[in-house]
């Protein structure tokens, strides 16, 4: 057993291992620019075949349900990206990994997804532009970010989404952003090792949002999944986001009543074997691996071991 294998041995004695992906393209689009998380397929084959080595890859339910997950690993992808099936699924089938797709219904049915509008944004030098426009409209701390300031839950996601449309009439159209996202019109993935679940609607900050928009975020998402055909599914939720001040109590308390097992998190945290729960529901935290070396992926994680579990 080389040193490599050997540590990641030893990690998998410690903890669980949650991993999130977002994007998998091969060669990521320049007009989302560099601010988009994607690992390239190649990359992940390398990240997901070490890891196997140690941890026993399952389905997210598995993970979220087992009372100890010391040993475990699960890999979740959020918002849609059709690079998923079409790049990065031949991974998972080769290695036999589990996967779970978490979906967001608006941009299913044809709608752009606003933070790739900020992205493109970004991407043409239009920032200034735009903040001459809606600025002093929004709340942001001193040096905060335009990217950072517009998922800041102190501004209404949906109010951040009508002044970035508005902006975006006047642009150069970016509606090509569209075919990015798998589509309702598009076979879904139906493969026992794929599950789908929900991500919200229209992946706003949930905590930025009333209580009854919150649950038309979470309800309509919900009932959408159920109408998708011929695939499996998972109750498990995954909050947009997915940091501490990106969900509050009622966020936790609608998607129990919605029926969701669990919730997952991206706070960037391993967590030990133990479960965390969060009033109803359990809390699952995870990892956003980057585009590196294997060596750079576990020395990345090791670094983010929490051993309380929380």
């Amino acid at each position: 057993m080389s040193v490599q294998e050997l540590s990641v041995q030893e990690f998998a004695d410690q903890c669980g291992l949650a991993l999130l992906y977002h994007s998998t393209f091969a060669s990521p689009p320049a007009v989302l620019g560099k601010a988009l998380h994607n690992v390239a397929p190649d990359t992940l084959f390398r990240h997901l075949e070490a890891l196997s080595r140690a941890y026993r890859f399952v389905s997210v339910d598995e993970y979220c349900q087992a009372p100890n997950r010391k040993g475990l690993a699960t890999v979740t992808v959020d918002d849609g990206y059709q690079c998923v099936p079409d790049e990065a699924f031949r991974v998972l089938e080769a290695l036999q990994i589990p996967l779970a797709i978490f979906i967001n219904g608006a941009f299913m049915k044809g709608g752009l997804f606003w933070r790739d509008q900020v992205r493109v944004i970004m991407e043409r030098g239009r920032t200034q532009a735009f903040e001459a426009r809606f600025g002093k409209a929004l709340q942001r701390d001193p040096g905060q970010s335009f990217y950072r300031y517009t998922k800041d839950p102190r501004n209404s996601s949906i109010r951040v989404c009508e002044m970035l449309d508005v902006f975006l009439e006047d642009e150069t159209p970016i509606e090509e952003c569209t075919g990015f996202y798998t589509q309702q019109t598009q076979q879904l993935i139906a493969h026992p090792l794929v599950s789908y679940g929900s991500h919200s609607l229209h992946h706003y900050v949930l905590s930025s949002l009333s209580e009854d928009e919150q649950w038309r975020e979470i309800d309509e998402n919900r009932r959408f999944l159920k109408t998708l055909a011929n695939v499996q599914s998972t109750s498990v939720f995954s909050i947009p986001f997915g940091g501490d001040r990106d969900y509050n109590d009622a966020t936790v308390r609608l998607a129990a009543e919605a029926g969701h097992s669990a919730m997952l998190l991206s706070r960037g945290v391993v967590q030990g074997g133990s479960v965390h729960l969060d009033g109803r529901l359990p809390m699952i935290d995870r990892v956003m691996p980057r585009d590196v070396k294997v060596a750079d992926l576990i020395l990345d994680l090791q670094t983010r071991f929490n051993p309380s579990g929380h």
